[in-house]
């Protein structure tokens, strides 16, 4: 299932902890859209294969377009 990890949600700050393995599995367990949210650690933008460790903290943000 994945190992346990610190998840903070923006814009809101919300902080859960969540089981996970990969960037991928984070999202569905948090149920957010995939194409609608970045996940991001140590300023850098995580793709949905990349693994994830206990030790990792990481950021959930919205993604927001406009012209």
């Amino acid at each position: 299932m994945g190992e346990r990890l610190r998840v903070t949600i923006l814009p809101n700050r919300e902080t859960r902890e969540v089981r996970a393995a990969d960037v991928g599995q984070l999202l569905r367990e948090l149920g957010l859209r995939q194409d609608a949210f970045i996940v991001i650690r140590d300023d850098e933008i995580l793709t949905r294969d990349v693994r994830l460790g206990a030790e990792d903290a990481v950021e959930v943000w919205p993604v927001i377009s406009g012209g």
